[in-house]
């Protein structure tokens, strides 16, 4: 397992990966407006902070299980923001 700091530093990457994808579509897209771009970047930093501080709050007596669903839930999140930056045009 790997320790709290580098699951962080991990989840920031992602992140930033993301807001670069967003970049990158919003120039290429002809029909994304500011608005769509906007909401697609507050839900990524809404999903950035949730997500840290989750692990801040880790239930000691069930670890293995709130590894798994924050995995679980960080993939779904993952994928849910990227489906919406391909919908952008």
């Amino acid at each position: 397992m790997a320790s709290k700091k580098q699951l962080k530093k991990a989840i920031n990457l992602m992140c930033t990966d993301l807001l670069i994808e967003l970049l990158g579509a919003e120039q290429t897209a002809t029909g994304a407006t500011k608005q769509d771009v906007e909401n697609i970047a507050q839900s990524i930093f809404a999903m950035r902070g949730d997500f840290v501080t989750r692990l801040s709050h880790i239930d000691k007596t069930q670890v293995r299980k709130f590894f798994n669903q924050l995995e679980d839930d960080l993939n779904a999140s993952t994928n849910e923001i990227i489906d919406q930056i391909c919908h952008l045009a």
